[in-house]
């Protein structure tokens, strides 16, 4: 698509409400201030030491990973929540600014992210 010089580029106007939070900032927040593991090993490791707070997984995360991790998830005394988040693994490896995909995220501490907060809210509005 060519312009002419000194047209002006039109802006496309947005369609959908801006959410309340933004989850790919929360993400990158917690990574840089907090406590993070990436990866289904970890995390899996990690997840029967109690010490996770959160695990994020990926929308497109293969279904043996999530159910492995749901079970073992189950079978906890106090069980971890779980969200599954909008971004694809690919795009959550961005948001951790790692060259590659990750389809899990344990967090330890979030650090100065919101993230726990957000996601009660909306486990609780569904």
């Amino acid at each position: 698509m060519s312009y002419r010089s000194g047209q002006k580029l039109k802006r496309r106007k947005r369609s959908s409400a801006k959410s309340l939070w933004d989850e790919g900032k929360e993400i990158n927040v917690a990574v840089k201030t907090g406590e993070v593991l990436l990866g289904q090993r970890s995390v899996i490791r990690e997840l029967s030491m109690g010490e996770l707070k959160l695990i994020v997984v990926a929308r497109n995360a293969p279904a043996k990973v999530v159910n492995q991790i749901k079970l073992l998830n189950n079978c906890l005394e106090a069980p971890i929540p779980v969200y599954t988040s909008k971004n694809s693994s690919w795009e959550l490896g961005a948001l951790c600014a790692r060259p590659h995909w990750v389809s899990v995220l344990g967090i330890i501490n979030p650090g100065d992210s919101s993230i726990m907060k957000a996601t009660e809210y909306l486990s609780q509005s569904k």
